[in-house]
């Protein structure tokens, strides 16, 4: 279903969202068309092909133009190449989403080098030199919004997401750290920090036997999980000129989970 975001400004705006194949990804990059944005869908390169070219499909049926580029976001080199190809196709950014991100779900004594390693390079250095690349083209036209999708466990502790914590905590004051240097240039450097949100890939999670409804009842005040579109507000909010004087900030999109 169409939804009109015509409101938040967006019009004509060139935004790349990562991991947009599915579940978070997919819902913002979906929400930016119908705010008016024209769309890079990043994607890596193993897996969900289908999945990808649908989405790419439903955006140029809103009548916005939708450019898929195969990228490993752990990969500098395939990050440098989707900035480039951005900036080749559109001629600038006005928006990046980095959504894509990787974590194993072992308790602390269980984590492996290689579990630790994926971890970080796809959820931190992934982002910081996506961000890097990014500002390289922003700075320079004048200004962009880049928004970071973080965790409400990079504020708080839970057990098997000792790593995946530590990531996303590093996502959060990394975001602010380069605001402090790029916000006088235009550049507003944000996050979205969501709990759990049910999509495909947190099945495994959601799936343990009572682990859902125990969440839900000692975790949650809303008294429900996140859906993936109850993201789109707040990255649709930090993408346009509405969020303008909002630098280096944390929103938590938690449903109050990081209140207690």
């Amino acid at each position: 279903m169409s939804v009109d975001y015509t409101s938040f400004g967006l019009t004509d705006k060139v935004a790349i969202v990562s991991g947009a194949s599915q579940g978070i990804g997919k819902a913002i990059a979906l929400a930016l068309a119908q705010a008016g944005a024209h769309l890079v869908l990043a994607k890596h390169p193993s897996g969900r092909q289908d999945e990808i070219k649908q989405v790419q499909a439903e955006i140029e049926r809103l009548g916005r133009k939708a450019l898929i580029v195969m990228t490993d976001v752990a990969d500098v080199g395939q990050v440098n190449a989707l900035i480039d190809k951005t900036k080749e196709t559109f001629g600038r950014i006005d928006i990046l989403v980095n959504n894509a991100s990787w974590t194993g779900n072992s308790m602390a004594l269980d984590v492996t080098e290689e579990e630790f390693d994926k971890t970080m390079s796809a959820s931190v250095k992934s982002v910081f030199f996506a961000c890097q690349a990014a500002a390289r083209v922003m700075i320079p036209q004048g200004g962009g919004k880049i928004i970071n999708l973080g965790s409400n466990f990079g504020v708080v502790a839970f057990p098997s997401r000792s790593v995946y914590a530590g990531a996303k905590a590093a996502v959060h004051h990394l975001s602010r750290a380069m605001s402090v240097e790029w916000a006088k240039h235009g550049v507003a450097v944000n996050v979205v920090a969501p709990c759990i949100v049910e999509t495909e890939s947190r099945k495994v999670i959601l799936e343990r036997p009572g682990y859902k409804e125990w969440a839900t009842k000692t975790m949650l005040p809303v008294g429900r999980w996140n859906q993936p579109e109850d993201l789109i507000g707040a990255v649709l909010f930090l993408s346009s000129h509405l969020s303008d004087m909002v630098v280096g900030h944390v929103l938590m999109v938690d449903g109050g989970w990081t209140l207690q």
